[in-house]
């Protein structure tokens, strides 16, 4: 099984650009935009809500790493929470893919202590689920082990 991770911030008042040389850790941001940012160049729209998505550095876990990439999320928000509140933030989805084989596919979201903690941020959990040919998750899965140990030298 391999796992990719988003957590994603957002709010009507919500201005990442006031977070963003002032976060804690090592995640990718993937995007960010202001209430006032124009949704595209040659228009007026405006977005009216700020938003803000990060990843994992390693982006994606196999399930020998999961324990370590969650609680990575874990400590993130912990540290950056504050900031975000700060900053107007009041929405926050920890948004889950999951991709497997085809057999049965049984996971668990977070450990009982890791999702104690996260309760106190009142954070969202929605999961999709993906269905791979054999060939190809074990081809992935290889890959992302792979960086997993040349992060750990």
């Amino acid at each position: 099984m391999i796992f990719k991770t988003t957590f994603s911030v957002s709010g009507d008042n919500f201005y990442p650009s006031i977070v963003f040389d002032k976060l804690y850790g090592d995640f990718i941001v993937t995007n960010f935009f202001n209430p006032t940012d124009k949704t595209f160049e040659d228009r007026q729209d405006v977005y009216g809500y700020g938003g803000m998505s990060f990843w994992h550095p390693k982006k994606f876990s196999t399930e020998d790493n999961i324990r370590e990439y969650e609680m990575a999320f874990v400590d993130f928000i912990d540290k950056n929470h504050n900031l975000f509140i700060e900053a107007g933030a009041d929405d926050f989805d920890i948004f889950m893919e999951i991709y497997y084989d085809g057999e049965q596919c049984n996971f668990e979201i977070f450990d009982k202590l890791t999702l104690k903690e996260l309760t106190k941020y009142s954070i969202s959990i929605p999961i999709s689920v993906y269905c791979l040919p054999e060939q190809e998750i074990i081809k992935w899965k290889n890959e992302i082990e792979q960086e997993w140990e040349l992060k750990k030298t």
